[in-house]
């Protein structure tokens, strides 16, 4: 699930990330205020992709427990619907740094933070909606006009049905 260094700094320009479909297995991924930008090579043809903040889920953080040295791997990442446009925001081992991190990522990009189990997200912390039960109403005061209509008279329905035809208007524009 986890790649040892999946994410490098490109002098400032971005981070080198692994990508199983694209050219060479990496692309580059730069944060900007506007949203991510993403570029990589597929098939000899280099695409940019520039994808909203708005467009992603919120901020995953997946733990991955270490099957040995007991020290468990924290990943980071921006989750979207479609599995190539997740970007790794950061990965540790250090859990108050990913705590920090994925509070800090939240905040600034104005997104939930979710937790990642099996590549399946769900929101932290929210509270799950109750079931909605139907309300029973009493039919009698449903079927009454409102008091503030009981006040005005009924239109007369004969009265609004006379249609008169054949005749010319009132108003002419000759």
């Amino acid at each position: 699930m986890f790649e040892r260094h999946s994410t490098q700094d490109r002098n400032g320009c971005g981070q080198i990330q692994h990508d199983s479909r694209a050219d060479g297995g990496r692309r580059v991924v730069r944060v900007t205020r506007a949203g991510v930008l993403i570029e990589r090579r597929l098939k000899g043809v280099s695409m940019r992709i520039s994808v909203p903040f708005t467009a992603y889920q919120g901020v995953a953080l997946a733990v991955e427990p270490a099957p040995s040295s007991g020290v468990a791997a924290y990943r980071l990442s921006l989750a979207h619907a479609d599995p190539d446009l997740e970007v790794l925001l950061c990965e540790t081992k250090d859990s108050g740094a990913a705590a920090a991190d994925w509070k800090y990522w939240s905040f600034c990009l104005d997104l939930p933070r979710l937790a990642s189990e099996n590549g399946e997200v769900s929101p932290v912390g929210a509270a799950k909606p109750a079931q909605i039960f139907a309300r029973r109403r009493n039919v009698a005061v449903a079927k009454r006009r409102p008091r503030f209509l009981s006040r005005r008279s009924r239109g007369e329905l004969a009265r609004a049905a006379e249609v008169f035809s054949g005749e010319r208007e009132i108003v002419c524009y000759e």
